[in-house]
C-alpha cells in the first residue's frame, strides 16, 4: 500500500514541476548558433529554388506541377552539365539537404511542400506552395 502511495506522490511531483524543466532547446530561436543560422539560410535557399524550378517550367502556366519523384528526374536532367553548389536531393528516402527532410505533393490546383529540420527538437520547418510565399512553421508548444 505504501509503495502505491509513493508512486502516486512521485507522479504528482513530476506533474507539478515547471514546464521549463522539460523544455527543449530549439535550434532556430533567439540563441541560434552561426552554424544553425547558416543551415537555416541553406534551407530557405532550397525553398526558393524549388518554387523557381516549379514556376519556370512552361507547364506551370497550365497549372501542371511536378511531384517529388518527377522533380528528382527534372532536377537531375537540369543540373547534369552544371552541378549545383549545394545539390538538392529529391529522393524521399534521403535528406534534401543534410538534416532537412523534404515533403512535396501535387494537388489538383497546384503543389505544396515542406522542408523540416530533422535535428531540431522543436520541429522547425519551412512551408510553401504554388503561390511562392514561404512560411516558417513549428509545432504549437
Amino acid at each position: 500500500m505504501t509503495r502505491i502511495a509513493f508512486r502516486i506522490a512521485g507522479c504528482l511531483v513530476l506533474l507539478m514541476l515547471p514546464s521549463y524543466v522539460f523544455a527543449q532547446q530549439c535550434l532556430h530561436g533567439a540563441t541560434s548558433t552561426d552554424e544553425q543560422k547558416a543551415r537555416k539560410r541553406e534551407a530557405l535557399s532550397a525553398m526558393r529554388q524549388i518554387n523557381t524550378l516549379q514556376a519556370n517550367r512552361p507547364e506551370a502556366r497550365q497549372g501542371k506541377f511536378l511531384s517529388q519523384t518527377e522533380m528528382a528526374v527534372y532536377y537531375a536532367d537540369l543540373t547534369k552539365n552544371t552541378p549545383a553548389r549545394q545539390p538538392l536531393i529529391f529522393d524521399p528516402a534521403s535528406d534534401v539537404l543534410p538534416g532537412w527532410q523534404l515533403t512535396l505533393d501535387k494537388t489538383e490546383k497546384g503543389y505544396w511542400f515542406m522542408i523540416k529540420d530533422k535535428t531540431d527538437p522543436c520541429g522547425f520547418a519551412y512551408v510553401s506552395n504554388e503561390r511562392g510565399v514561404i512560411f516558417t512553421a513549428e509545432p504549437i508548444r
